[in-house]
């Protein structure tokens, strides 16, 4: 588990959309109507990853390897480590910030501080997970993600089973996995298909 877990400040208001009946933000998806559509083609690795990526099958001699690689997304990414909210810094964070809230802002909702904390922290933390896995994302590593990350627990109530549950996760991990294309592309396609095959088309 990753030490540098950061405590995510939810609004009720947040909390009550995403665990309303609609169970989501209306934050926009490379898994919606237009498929892959719009996916940023030569966007550079730019998130900041403030949750765990708790799923690595890294052999024990390489673990070394997997955390340096870690240690420096975590320098690239600008963001803050103290706890204080969630900024897009870079170009990538912006575009992906910035087309969450048109969308948002498109369906008649107000977008806030907040959101975006959170948008970026989904998409980080997404990131953070590809990196310990040596890049290697598939079904398993996003059930493992959804199943052991904070992030995901604070959103869904703990007794919420089955279908609930699982209509619950899918539009969280859809923006988790819309961010990713953003922050961290050269695992998009992978998280992409991870989630197709968890949640369906």
């Amino acid at each position: 588990m990753n030490t540098r877990t950061r405590p995510l400040v939810l609004s009720l208001t947040l909390a009550a959309v995403l665990l309303g009946t609609t169970a989501c933000i209306p934050l926009p998806s490379p898994l919606g109507p237009d498929g892959a559509a719009g996916l940023p083609t030569s966007v550079p690795d730019d998130a900041q990853t403030p949750a765990p990526g708790e799923s690595t099958s890294v052999a024990p001699h390489d673990v070394s390897d997997v955390f340096a690689e870690r240690e420096e997304y975590f320098r690239e990414q600008q963001l803050p480590m103290d706890g204080s909210p969630l900024v897009a810094v870079t170009p990538a964070q912006k575009e992906f910030i910035a087309e969450q809230r048109a969308y948002v802002e498109q369906q008649g909702s107000t977008w806030t501080s907040t959101d975006e904390n959170l948008a970026l922290a989904l998409a980080g933390d997404a990131c953070e997970t590809a990196i310990l896995n040596r890049h290697r994302v598939d079904a398993t590593t996003l059930n493992t993600h959804v199943a052991t990350s904070p992030l995901f627990a604070q959103l869904i109530p703990s007794d919420l089973q089955g279908a609930a549950r699982t209509q619950a996760e899918k539009p969280i991990a859809s923006v988790m996995v819309f961010g990713a294309t953003f922050m961290c592309p050269a695992d998009g396609d992978a998280w992409v298909a991870a989630y197709k095959e968890v949640y369906g088309g």
